[in-house]
């Protein structure tokens, strides 16, 4: 069993972050009940044509037609047909949704070998601005011409880390795994921005599926009920009425004490001068009036320890028993084994059906709690599959 979400938003961060996009020169909301609605960014549109071993196959690129921005009729067209290379297109004005022209998906699913790509498509709402500890709730529509699975992901950038606003948690409401139809549907995700991110990004993925598991462990076959019609997908996908909400300071939120102020230069020798009426008259005598200067911090994110001391055997038929040393603070586990991600919140990991005589790279990283990084990878561990 494996989850989808790592190497999926690996894709999607790496592109989502390095956008450069005009922030706040317009601005695009709705406002659903009591929440207040967040200024939406411009849509950026990504395809791509290689698989994560950096290999190029004619028709697994993914292909796109076309896209028109709802509202505004904007077209964003000329896109390369057979290229390996990843292309993006960015809207010039601001939009809550859109009708995507797919003319090839890209990869399909396969759960045994490792040769997918979940996110050969996506569209993505990239650096909306947020606030340390607010419940952020996004919420959008969509259909299809025919049956579409997709991926919806989460990023944002802390003190240079890559993570998920949510740390640990995922968000409530419907399942990152989805399956547009030919009905129109409302998505809608609630998370809280525990972090202290400043700004985070939404992708809807429409490449396949790459795994059975989510990122919050949710098994995801009744909703990826057939990946026949994946492989070389074509039509349209539309989505409307995308919004982002925010539905104030989570009250369990506990950002981190403010930062001394700075000392003054000299030896305070005043004195407080009758009755406190608010403001002190103490004088320094380097000069001046001694005053405080308010100190806003965020609260800082403290690194995991890297995992140590990994050992991968293979005692039984096509099965790898992978160990390694326990981390402090650490919530759960990332295990790289090849070209596919784990997570567990054990120190062991057995993995199965893998190819007899290859050989896996393994490495493993351990996550965070509230305030914690995710650890640096560990040593890469080589291991060959003999029986």
């Amino acid at each position: 069993m494996r989850r989808i979400f790592n190497k999926a938003i690996a894709g999607f961060t790496s592109v989502a972050l390095t956008a450069t996009l005009l922030l706040g020169v317009g601005t695009a909301s709705t406002v659903k009940g009591d929440d207040t609605a967040v200024d939406l960014n411009y849509w950026t549109f990504t395809r791509g044509g290689v698989d994560y071993n950096n290999e190029y196959a004619n028709g697994n690129e993914g292909r796109i037609g076309s896209v028109v921005m709802n509202g505004t009729n904007e077209v964003l067209d000329g896109w390369r047909t057979l290229s390996p290379a990843e292309e993006s297109k960015t809207a010039t004005q601001l939009s809550t949704g859109f009708d995507i022209n797919i003319t090839n998906t890209g990869w399909d699913v396969d759960w045994t070998t490792g040769t997918f790509n979940p996110w050969q498509i996506q569209a993505q709402m990239n650096d909306v601005a947020i606030e340390a500890g607010h419940i952020y709730t996004v919420s959008f529509t969509a259909y299809a011409t025919k049956t579409k699975y997709a991926y919806v992901g989460f990023s944002c950038e802390v003190n240079g880390v890559s993570m998920t606003p949510y740390d640990v948690d995922a968000p409530t409401g419907s399942n990152l795994t989805i399956a547009i139809t030919t009905t129109p549907n409302t998505y809608t995700y609630t998370f809280t921005n525990w972090v202290s991110a400043e700004a985070f990004s939404t992708a809807i993925m429409l490449g396949n599926v790459s795994s059975q598991l989510d990122y919050a462990g949710n098994d995801v076959s009744d909703i990826v009920t057939d990946t026949s019609g994946e492989n070389g997908w074509n039509g349209h996908v539309y989505v409307s009425d995308f919004s982002i909400t925010d539905g104030g300071l989570n009250p369990a939120f506990e950002p981190t004490e403010p930062a001394p102020d700075r000392p003054n230069t000299g030896t305070n020798t005043g004195t407080n001068t009758g009755t406190n009426t608010g403001t002190n008259t103490n004088t320094n005598v380097s000069g001046g009036s001694s005053t405080t200067t308010p100190v806003v911090t965020t609260p800082t994110v403290s690194k995991l320890a890297q995992v140590k001391k990994v050992k991968a055997k293979n005692n039984k038929k096509r099965t790898l028993k992978i160990t390694w040393k326990k981390v402090a603070n650490a919530k759960k586990y990332k295990v790289k084994v090849g070209n596919k991600t784990y997570t567990t919140k054990k120190v062991k990991l057995t993995v199965k059906k893998l190819k007899v005589g290859k050989r896996y790279t393994i490495r493993v990283r351990a996550m965070k709690t509230t305030g914690y990084a995710a650890g640096a990878w560990s040593k890469k561990v080589k291991v060959k599959v003999k029986k």
